[in-house]
């Protein structure tokens, strides 16, 4: 295709009617002509990436805009031939993932069906480069699979060039794809080209095969399948990470089998555990015989463990592997360096699990590492967080031995980047412990005034330590609202708290909400009706201000709720931020009968409106606002609208949804007392729900996360299949 059939093929598509991420499709057009040129293509791809194809979303721009790019890459035009056709095998990654997740709303199944029918265009206008050389021609073979074609020229093109001698990338992958469709390639391996061989017996695999012939192959050859799997599949970083993500079972096997794993192996085992269910015990078992061996590096193990259910195997491992720790270490996360300790991981892990052997190494880390102070700990299977931070989330109960290490922590050096000091949130995490427990540590929080003074003075003032009042004061001339707030709350003066109000108090009305003292108050009162105004805020937090603002106003005033009840119907409406606890206020002022008759009637028809109708924000539907609904409705006596489809709609998307998932599942126990027709339908998707191999997601780790959702899911379903 030349440049003028290329603008006619632009021309053809109304792109102004179409979306991406950032809006109209209309700057689409220049970011295709710019895949032509040397100076902007770059910039052309990394648009098309972001925009048609952001974070692997489909658009109705998409697939009409990666046929275009097709166009463009088999006339040979592009100016980075090999970054083109990545993003169309991107494209077509994303096509497969969104066919694996069940779509129950018309508009993504088009899309969907649009972006599988416009796969079959891209692969015919690559085929050309099939009889090139580079990644580009390997990446057309491969579109040809992707595309599910059995045209008769894509296949005789395939069985052409995998014939061809010498063997090389575009051979392989064309192997593959022809393995992938179906199509006998014992021609192409009749000479027993080892690459080809490899090529065809990862494409079974990648399938779903698990043949024991193959599954052995593999092993046998695994250092010539790390070099071949990069050729003749999409997005191989490496060969267990992806062999986990595309075949568990296989997986689990194969690396179950390698006589001498390295770290890359290891963390395809935990892929396994986090990615599978049933595949789960096999991985996890051989992760334990890895963890018992003398020479297994205990901090690698811990990092592998932790995401592991916790048996009491996985928690035994994880204290011993503690002790042989002696030192801290070190840990990228994006271009910054983090101070890191394989006990304080294991501790967390310990503390997940209920194991009460969690305290001794976490103390050990505080006491021993030098930068302590400092540390962050693994929260989840790819982020970190600061050490107490992460105890605060965990809600960890104190220990004599935990504060003298946190103690001996606040007196060290801090680290020469501030923004490393994790000094503040040691101090949170004392003040979530009582006074009396925290009682030793409290001439280190007042000494850390000067350098934490947000978290020393609030730790304080939970404490009631009126004997640093002084301290606070003189800490407060900064004017700091969180530090006049801990003043005036030791002081209890009606003169300190109104000066809190004179402060900047942006990020910090929700601690002044909870903390004035005299909530009759006419000032207090007027800035607490001043957050709440007459609409809904535009951010979750300040709308989460606007509720605990009406619940002052209406405790102090009862006439104050019906004069607040439109800005909170309106929070509620939108199904945004504090939704739970916007519909727990309101449900509080009609049993206190605070609200007029209209208004009852007018909130049980919004919660039923809720319930059939999604609200939605960029993400998609908000499904907690629906479960939230849904459980006031039961709790005010009244029956779900709307059919048992959408009952059970509810009810997997929020179980499904990790931060909806509480709800979830206690709209799941009130469900065993619904209507037969409802309650079966509800346990069948349970069912499907508990006996899948995929893990819930989770916002911490997986696999923990997921049996904890299973241990509370089971005895549920087991109420709703009573007859």
């Amino acid at each position: 295709m030349n440049s003028v059939s290329r603008r006619t093929h632009l021309a053809e598509v109304d792109w102004p009617t179409l979306e991406h991420a950032y809006g109209d499709a209309s700057d689409v057009p220049g970011w295709i002509e710019g895949l032509a040129g040397a100076e902007t293509v770059e910039e052309s791809l990394h648009e098309l990436w972001a925009a048609v194809l952001h974070q692997g979303t489909l658009y109705d721009s998409t697939a009409p805009a990666m046929t275009s790019i097709a166009s463009v890459l088999g006339a040979r035009q592009s100016a980075d031939a090999e970054s083109t056709a990545w993003l169309l095998l991107m494209f077509a990654d994303t096509v497969r993932a969104y066919e694996q997740v069940e779509v129950d709303d018309a508009e993504t199944a088009a899309l969907v069906r649009s972006a599988r029918d416009s796969l079959i265009d891209i692969a015919a206008l690559v085929r050309p480069l099939i009889v090139d050389d580079g990644s580009e021609a390997a990446a057309a073979a491969l579109l040809q699979a992707a595309a599910r074609t059995a045209d008769s020229a894509a296949l005789d093109t395939l069985a052409a060039r995998a014939c061809s001698r010498p063997a090389e990338q575009v051979e392989q992958a064309c192997v593959a794809a022809l393995t992938t469709l179906g199509v006998d390639v014992s021609a192409a391996l009749a000479d027993g080209d080892p690459g080809l061989v490899m090529a065809a017996t990862l494409a079974r695999i990648t399938a779903g095969g698990t043949e024991t012939t193959d599954l052995d192959a593999l092993v046998a050859g695994w250092e010539l399948a790390v070099e071949v799997a990069p050729r003749i599949a999409f997005g191989v970083g490496n060969l267990p990470e992806w062999l986990s993500e595309v075949n568990p079972e296989a997986s689990a096997v194969v690396l179950a089998a390698l006589p001498a794993p390295d770290e890359t192996t290891i963390a395809g085992l935990v892929d396994v555990v986090i990615g599978s269910r049933s595949n789960a015990p096999a991985a996890v078992r051989r992760l334990l015989a890895l963890a018992a061996l003398p020479e297994a590096r205990p901090e690698a193990m811990i990092a592998a463990l932790r995401q592991c259910p916790p048996t009491p195997e996985v928690c035994d491992l994880l204290v011993a592997l503690a002790e042989r720790v002696t030192t801290g270490d070190t840990s990228a996360i994006g271009s910054s360096t983090v101070d890191t300790d394989a006990r304080a991981d294991s501790a967390l892990a310990l503390l997940r699990a209920g194991d009460g052997r969690w305290a001794r190494p976490m103390a050990q880390a505080l006491l021993t590492n030098p930068a302590a102070r400092g540390l962050m700990v693994a929260a989840s299977a790819s982020g970190r967080s600061a050490l107490g931070y992460a105890l605060v989330r965990e809600h960890a109960p104190s220990a004599t031995m935990l504060i003298v290490g946190i103690r001996q922590a606040l007196r060290q050096q801090p680290p020469a980047d501030p923004s490393r000091d994790g000094a503040g949130h040691l101090i949170e995490l004392l003040a979530s412990w009582p006074a009396e427990t925290a009682a030793e540590a409290l001439p280190e929080v007042q000494e850390m005034l000067a350098v934490a003074p947000k978290q020393s003075a609030d730790a304080l003032a939970t404490w009631g330590d009126t004997a640093g009042i002084d301290r606070v004061r003189e800490a407060s001339v900064s004017g700091d609202a969180t530090v006049l707030l801990a003043l005036a709350r030791l002081t209890k003066d009606p003169e300190d708290f109104h000066r809190v109000l004179d402060a900047d108090l942006e990020y910090r009305e929700s601690a002044v909400l909870a903390h004035w003292a005299d909530r009759t108050d006419p000032r207090f009162l007027d800035w607490c009706r001043s957050l709440v105004g007459e609409e809904p805020a535009t951010s979750d937090y300040q709308r989460d201000n606007q509720r605990a603002s009406l619940r002052i106003l209406a405790a102090t005033d009862p006439g104050e709720a019906a004069t607040g009840w439109p800005v909170l119907r309106s929070i509620i409406d939108e199904g945004r931020g504090p939704i739970e606890e916007a519909i727990g206020l309101a449900l509080e002022w009609r049993a206190q009968q605070l609200l007029p008759p209209k208004a009852h009637t007018d909130f049980e028809a919004l919660l039923a409106d809720l319930v059939v109708t999604d609200r939605k924000n960029y993400n998609g539907p908000l499904i907690k606002a629906n479960a939230a609904a849904a459980i006031a409705l039961l709790d005010l006596g009244l029956p779900l609208p709307g059919t048992p489809t959408r009952i059970v709609k509810i009810v997997a998307g929020a179980l499904t949804d990790r931060w909806a998932r509480d709800l979830g599942l206690r709209l799941a126990e009130r469900l065993a007392a619904a209507p037969a027709t409802v309650r079966r339908e509800v346990a069948k998707k349970l069912r499907s729900l508990v006996d899948r191999d995929d893990r819930f997601d989770s916002s911490g780790d997986i696999a923990v996360e997921d049996e904890r959702a299973l241990a509370r899911l089971r005895p549920i379903l087991h109420d709703l299949e009573i007859d």
